[in-house]
């Protein structure tokens, strides 16, 4: 059950962190695509990000 709940939560932690710090090096040397993104209002990502991870916890309790 840990390796399903390190799965679940684990890999979008992981991939928000590493977008977070190739925003924090790369800061304006962003590539075009990746500045476009980078102007849209931020709470509509976080709130998929949480969507995500809420949705990965509940999953992974209800099959417990």
């Amino acid at each position: 059950m840990l390796r399903e709940l390190v799965l679940a939560i684990g890999i979008p932690l992981l991939v928000l962190l590493l977008a977070v710090l190739a925003l924090e090096q790369w800061g304006d040397r962003l590539p075009p695509w990746l500045q476009q993104l980078a102007e849209r209002p931020s709470w509509l990502w976080n709130a998929g990000i949480g969507l995500i991870i809420g949705l990965s916890l509940l999953r992974w309790l209800l099959q417990r």
